[in-house]
């Protein structure tokens, strides 16, 4: 039991026992995925039925035909056919010697006599949850907690006890109540005796998966067979061919099955979550969701910012407290509450941001969408009281812990030298520099967050110039306006989704948009509908950038300074307009460099990347040559970063052309081109920065 010290958050009392049965929807869905998995288990008694037939017949006939006709050739293609049917075989066994293993190098275990508080509240929770103690409890760094095992065909069969991981950066973003809340959906998943189908539905699955996709080690022991000689190399084939069409066989059957199983996931989620509820309140798992989300945003932010400042030799000493200052960072340019310290995240935080109205559900994820989620659970509206104690006081010493993790995430990182560690103020300060840095002033409202101005001819704009009678900028900047950035997105996004409906891109049979359900062949009058709209907003923001532009110009020209800021509005158009070519010339680059580092390459698939490469370079060469000869945007780059953009320019690299072209031509054209993106990027928004802050003197 937890000591005085610690308050365990209360259960909820009069619950409903029948609250925690498995749904009708979960039942149903239960049926589906056992009458799909036998008819698996037909199928694949059928098939081994054949292959074992095949095996007897090739087995005979290659010993029969060693008998009645003895020499090296007889012999040869009598071993090649009992070959073929014992691989066959084997192929369909191959499973039964597979088990998955986590990969624990990222995690420290935890015992009880280093963490009693924690030991002590799971072992609560596992009771009230009438879930087993974890086997073993782990630490990881990151925003997570689950439950692992590990897994082999015979765990369907034999008991397998579950481990528990619960990453720090959770704890980070919750409080006591949130943590019980959080950790019970894990135990939900093992509470009841039916929530066993979904671990037998997994290894099932995980079967039917290696059987189709995990042949690695297999096609290896073929090729190795069929290399012995030219006899075994046609049965090797014979076999790959085989198998290959059982693979087509069983592909068929498999994504039934898979979509079955995602269905069953979905609900095995919301049990779990009723779970979760029935002994922490649904309130708790609700204001943890939202939460959960931002501080995984920003535990991968901070990230960011130290692969950034990895080339400089730094590095955190302790992540934590760096992770609660993005999460405040976060909440104040948000406009997010932060109350006991941490930020209160709900649905309607970020609805403003979220203006698309096309929503198809997603049949083959295997977790329903958070709304979704928080849907049920406020049905299920079992609230409980409130401790806001952060997690963190289950934790002894939690200080020296929070170092040790940090330090483990970095055991595998190579500095050039000794890192010197960041604290929590050289964090702040550094951080909050560069957020300043690359941010616009707080007076423009984020309204060119991630854009440029739209571009137009400011003869277009003479007389709103002259005839300006605007007195401030937020006339200009008003909440419809502010807006009309993500009513642009939404539509976007919708357009996007429903053009791949209309190409039959996926596989969406329904949608429901405005809040009504569609058929997919109903899609082509709205896509047409919402380009119309579509169209209209971008007029309206165009009108707008036109109208602050007259706005500043008219300022800056009451103390003669218009025709200078028309000047400068010109170059921003131009190096806008530059820096939209330059980012289309890298991505194109990257779609044929990144496949050399994910595919098998044969000689004439390099052959084609590399003329592909030498093609897309030039464009990006001539404009590297042309950026690096403007004195102006000497300032975007460092004298090491001019140098390596040099070599580049004046190499004439020959990929492919020698074993070491890894480590030699790809390492030169990989941080080339990265430096090309960062230098565009840059230039374009640090002139954009310097009219925008010049501009503000003026008003």
């Amino acid at each position: 039991m937890p000591t005085a010290s610690v308050t365990y958050p209360a259960r909820p009392t009069n619950i409903d026992e029948q609250v925690t049965q498995p749904s009708s929807s979960f039942k149903k869905e239960v049926t589906k995925v056992l009458g799909s998995i036998f008819l698996f288990i037909g199928l694949y008694i059928i098939l081994m039925t054949g292959a074992i037939g095949l095996s007897l017949l090739s087995g005979y006939g290659g010993i029969m035909l060693i008998a009645a006709w003895p020499g090296f050739a007889t012999l040869m293609i009598g071993i090649g056919l009992i070959g073929l049917g014992a691989m066959v075989i084997f192929f369909l066994l191959k499973f039964l010697f597979k088990s998955n293993t986590t990969d624990r190098s990222h995690l420290i275990e935890i015992k009880k006599k280093d963490q009693p508080e924690l030991f002590n509240f799971i072992q609560k929770l596992t009771k009230e949850t009438q879930a087993p103690f974890p086997k073993k409890i782990y630490l990881s760094a990151d925003v997570n907690a689950c439950v692992f095992y590990d897994s082999s065909f015979w765990s369907m069969f034999l008991p397998v006890r579950k481990n528990l991981q619960i990453g720090l950066g959770l704890v980070n973003c919750v409080n006591l109540s949130e943590f019980k809340a959080i950790l019970a959906h894990e135990f939900g998943h093992f509470s009841q005796r039916s929530m066993k189908l979904g671990s037998y539905v997994y290894n099932v699955n995980q079967v039917i998966y290696n059987l189709l996709y995990e042949n690695d080690d297999y096609a290896k022991t073929l090729q190795s067979w069929g290399n012995v000689n030219g006899y075994f190399t046609f049965f090797a084939a014979l076999t790959a061919g085989i198998v290959e069409i059982i693979q087509d066989i069983l592909k068929k059957v498999y994504t039934l099955i898979n979509k079955n199983y995602m269905s069953l996931s979905r609900q095995m989620e919301f049990h779990a979550d009723t779970v979760a509820a029935s002994v922490s309140g649904s309130d708790h798992l609700v204001t943890s969701l939202r939460r959960l989300e931002v501080a995984n945003l920003c535990y991968n932010r901070l990230f960011t910012y130290y692969n950034n400042w990895y080339k400089q030799n730094l590095k955190p000493d302790n992540l934590y407290p760096q992770h609660v200052e993005m999460m405040k960072h976060f909440a104040e340019e948000h406009g997010l509450a932060v109350q006991h310290g941490l930020p209160q995240v709900t649905a309607q935080s970020f609805t403003r941001f979220n203006t698309t109205r096309v929503i198809i559900k997603d049949q083959w994820a295997s977790h329903p969408s958070t709304a979704d989620r928080e849907d049920h659970l406020n049905k299920l509206n079992i609230i409980t009281e409130t401790v806001h104690d952060s997690a963190w006081i289950l934790f002894q010493q939690a200080e020296t812990l929070q170092q040790k993790v940090t330090d483990n995430i970095y055991n595998t990182v190579t500095f050039s030298k000794a890192p010197d560690k960041l604290d929590l103020s050289s964090f702040q300060e550094r951080y909050n520099a560069e957020t300043s840095k690359y941010s616009l002033d707080k007076q423009y409202k984020n309204f060119f967050n991630g854009r440029n101005i739209i571009a137009f001819e400011l003869s277009e704009i003479e007389n709103d110039i002259l005839n300006c009678n605007t007195n401030s900028l937020d006339e200009i900047l008003t909440e419809s306006a502010l807006g009309l950035t993500y009513t642009i997105d939404g539509l976007k996004t919708d357009v996007h989704t429903l053009e791949m409906v209309e190409q039959h891109a996926t596989r969406i049979e329904t949608f429901e948009f405005d809040g009504k359900k569609y058929k997919s062949s109903e899609v082509k009058p709205m896509i047409t509908s919402l380009k119309d709209e579509l169209e209209q907003a971008e007029t309206s923001l165009s009108k707008i950038d036109r109208n602050l532009v007259a706005f500043f110009i008219h300022k800056a020209n009451g103390q003669g300074q218009g025709e200078k800021m028309k000047d400068d509005y010109k170059k921003i158009f131009i190096v806008a307009k530059e820096s939209e070519d330059d980012i289309k010339k890298y991505i194109d680059i990257r779609s044929i460099i990144d496949p050399i580092f994910t595919e098998q390459m044969t000689v004439d698939r390099a052959n084609i990347l590399a003329n592909q490469i030498r093609l897309n370079e030039k464009p990006i060469k001539e404009r590297l040559r042309a950026i690096l000869e403007d004195s102006s945007s000497a300032q975007f780059y460092t004298e090491d970063e001019r140098k390596k953009l040099e070599e580049y320019i004046s190499k004439d690299l020959q990929y492919f052309k020698q074993p070491s072209f890894l480590e030699t031509d790809i390492t030169l054209i990989n941080e080339a081109t990265h430096l090309y993106q960062s230098l565009t990027v840059e230039r374009n928004f640090f002139l954009k920065k310097s009219l925008f802050d010049w501009q503000l003197t003026f008003v």
